[in-house]
């Protein structure tokens, strides 16, 4: 569970670290069952917790090349890996942690693969600065004044820093509701540009940039307004992590056309 003073730092900064919610091995057994589904440049997978979406991402990676018999092999690693990505979706420490922090009951909605693979094209990806909630637009106020109850998380596979691709945030930026943002194209379409619908400079200026540094087994919990972005990956080590975002249950949002957000039950 969390301190009266995490509580509190979220509340006034719209972000928390969380030490060690998983352990080093779960870390290192989910990463090696998800890179089964990864294709050569290790593009994200989106929604790795549904069974189908992970069949269908994982036949344009690598099962149109397997034989018959290797291609059913390869659905039961599926299977199993979405099993293990609703595992941490759910993971009833998580859970606790953001209820408390949310001061209410929440759902998920979808989960994402980020890998920023060392030496790939992906690698070089940096986020521009932008907000989570730009794509699910939840504008309901929570009885705590924050003005979104949409929130993402980041569970962190592999320790992360500004060199290996780590995440910045600007601290207090979540209070104001969504800024006016530049549109860009999708971090899936494009390995050459900076992803991430950017905030304009004249409202960056007004909060100061934070670099976080993490460890492996580390959450990040992220209000859906809080303004963040990350470094390229310019060294040799990896930084895989697991994006998952959720909401208070019952509340309205958009879809999405890539993302496909969802419900989705915590206690299957």
């Amino acid at each position: 569970m969390i301190t009266k003073e995490q509580n509190i730092f979220y509340r006034d900064n719209g972000y928390l670290i969380v030490k060690k919610v998983l352990s080093e091995e779960s870390c290192d057994n989910y990463l090696s069952q998800i890179k089964k589904h990864a294709n050569n440049d290790f593009a994200a997978i989106m929604n790795p917790d549904r069974f189908d979406f992970l069949v269908a991402q994982s036949f344009e990676n690598i099962i149109g090349g397997l034989s018959l018999s290797d291609r059913v092999d390869h659905i039961e690693e599926c299977r199993k890996t979405s099993q293990m990505t609703f595992e941490i979706m759910a993971d009833k420490l998580a859970v606790s942690i953001l209820e408390e922090l949310q001061g209410t009951k929440i759902v998920g909605l979808m989960s994402q693969m980020l890998f920023k693979e060392a030496n790939t094209r992906y690698a070089k990806q940096a986020w521009n600065p932008h907000q989570d909630n730009i794509y699910p637009k939840n504008n309901s106020v929570l009885e705590n004044g924050f003005k979104t109850q949409y929130l993402t998380t980041n569970f962190f596979l592999n320790k992360a820093n500004k060199e290996n691709g780590s995440l910045y945030i600007y601290p207090g930026s979540h209070k104001d509701g969504l800024f006016d943002a530049e549109e860009q194209i999708s971090y899936r379409e494009n390995t050459d540009s900076n992803p991430g619908n950017k905030i304009m400079e004249k409202y960056l200026n007004q909060f100061k940039k934070v670099d976080c540094s993490f460890d492996k087994g580390d959450l990040l919990v992220l209000n859906g307004n809080c303004i963040h972005g990350s470094y390229a990956n310019n060294s040799d080590i990896s930084r895989p992590l697991l994006s998952v975002s959720y909401i208070s249950e019952g509340e309205k949002f958009i879809s999405g056309h890539n993302a496909n957000r969802k419900v989705i039950n915590l206690k299957r």
